[in-house]
């Protein structure tokens, strides 16, 4: 039986919400992970052919300018359905290799080249021909700038670095080391990955998956919650689900999965303190942040407070404050983001009395 409450979430950059459930509370780690496999690992999937047609005719098929087709994942571009060079969805979108084909986000090499794991629709998406190959079996990860080799956006690709105003719509390569998908895909990518180790993790162990995973586990856990979850990516779930036992991917279901199953050391729950001293660390504000986040600490008397920043693993970046603030009125602190690097970080705040927690984002 599947256990869960139900928790609204508000998808970010967007108005429409999904209902999120909390599955198996209570449990985290090896228990949580255990739990995850029976419920949601489907016994079946569909075969190759299938697969792929099922992807592009129903499970991303959509419209632009009333035209039915597919956008591929890592660079937005649009391939229409229009029987060229043929109405088969998969040849139709291919293009002769001018187009899109599937790309399996958990590579084949580690653990996805056969059977189940090879055609389970979590971890594949539409892609860019020349752009999927590109990527090929690197692992995700952050590239530098001015350390990328290839931008990739729509239908094109350069080597310089694209200007500000649509630098997040590309997706990166740093030529035999990484790849960076654009900002919009990420917690997608993440959320696939966390899934298929989750669900095959003896099929990538046992095809040196295992370190490939570890590689790339703390920037994955980054861009999940700096990337939530979208109406669009939780309805594309549930649109695979009728085809895999009805099985869809916990990990957008709950948002909470990956933290409480690959990192319970992580705690982010905020210790509730006594009713004179509750809620005086403020929200850091605006959410996500670039430049930088502003936040206040209001205390009701005179007092000593440590003021810390942590990143996504528990490690402190910084000592914002460690002093006495004065009572009464709001005291007002800056992060700056210009000095992190993108992803998720806790803001704590340690009186005599209370500890108050935060979670704050910085986007690129």
């Amino acid at each position: 039986m599947r256990f869960f409450i139900f928790l609204l979430v508000i998808s970010a950059g967007s108005a429409a919400a999904q209902t999120q459930q909390i599955l198996f509370p209570g449990q985290t780690g090896p228990e949580l992970l255990a739990s995850i496999v029976e419920e949601y690992k489907p016994a079946s999937v569909l075969p190759e052919a299938q697969a792929k047609d099922r992807m592009y005719d129903t499970i991303d098929v959509t419209s632009d300018g009333g035209q039915d087709g597919v956008v591929g994942v890592y660079t937005g571009w649009f391939v229409p359905f229009d029987c060229s060079p043929s109405c088969d969805p998969s040849q139709d979108v291919f293009n002769n290799g001018a187009g899109l084909n599937m790309e399996h986000t958990w590579p084949r090499a580690f653990g996805a080249g056969s059977g189940n794991p090879q055609w389970n629709l979590h971890h594949l998406f539409p892609t860019k021909v020349d752009v999927n190959g590109d990527r090929g079996n690197l692992r995700f990860d952050e590239s530098p700038d001015a350390q990328t080799t290839r931008w990739y956006r729509e239908d094109g690709n350069q080597t310089s670095i694209p200007d500000g105003s649509i630098i997040d719509e590309f997706s990166e390569l740093r030529s035999g080391i990484a790849f960076e998908p654009r900002e919009d895909h990420k917690g997608d990518v993440a959320r696939s990955m966390f899934y298929f180790y989750a669900m095959y993790k003896s099929e990538a162990d046992a095809s040196g998956g295992g370190p490939f995973f570890e590689q790339q586990k703390g920037v994955l856990y980054d861009w999940a919650y700096a990337d939530p979850v979208s109406l669009k990516e939780y309805d594309r779930t549930l649109a695979i689900a009728p085809f895999q036992s009805n099985d869809s991917n916990p990990f957008v279901l709950d948002s909470t999965l990956i933290r409480r199953a690959f990192f319970p050391e992580i705690v982010v729950a905020t210790q509730e303190a006594p009713t004179t001293d509750r809620r005086f660390l403020s929200q850091p504000s605006p959410q996500p942040f670039r430049a930088h986040a502003s936040f206040e600490v209001t205390l009701p008397e005179s007092l000593p407070v440590r003021i810390e920043l942590f990143d996504a693993l528990g490690r402190r970046i910084t000592t914002v404050h460690n002093g006495t603030l004065p009572g009464g009125s709001p005291n007002r602190f800056r992060i700056d983001g210009l000095s992190l690097p993108a992803g998720v970080y806790l803001l704590r705040a340690t009186t005599e009395q209370s500890i108050e927690t935060r979670r704050l984002v910085r986007i690129r």
